[in-house]
């Protein structure tokens, strides 16, 4: 299952023609798996596992927090093919028959419009250090 194990690695994968978008191996993912699509701060989505983001919003619901402080940036909720595919409809930047690059982020897989994408929000953590 997606995130059941932590996901490293990098991968470039293009959306095709249908909005699809492989989810590499390394994420572990399995069909019928289903996952979030978050928008991050920056120009980039997070993928992750449904089940660990219901079990954040039972735990805030429990302590009668804001459910809004994850539920605010969730894009969509999808669910994986057996072909390992998910459709992915992002906004301009990451057009269709397009190239993007994903890196595994221990428990999700972030998307960017390209590598470089990428190489520059690592530049801007480290100089947030």
């Amino acid at each position: 299952m997606f995130g059941d194990r932590p996901i490293f690695g990098n991968a470039e994968y293009k959306i095709d023609s249908k909005g699809r978008l492989y989810i590499p191996k390394f994420s572990y993912v399995e069909p019928d798996d289903e996952l979030i699509i978050q928008k991050g701060e920056d120009n980039y989505y997070v993928i992750i596992n449904w089940s660990k983001i219901k079990k954040e919003i039972e735990q805030l619901e429990k302590e009668n927090n804001k459910i809004e402080l994850i539920t605010h940036s969730i894009v969509s909720l999808v669910k994986v093919d057996k072909m390992r595919r998910i459709i992915f409809q992002p906004h301009e930047s990451f057009t269709i028959d397009r190239t993007v690059f994903m890196h595994g982020n221990y428990d999700s897989i972030q998307i960017f419009p390209s590598k470089k994408d990428y190489e520059e929000h690592i530049e801007r953590l480290k100089k947030n250090l």
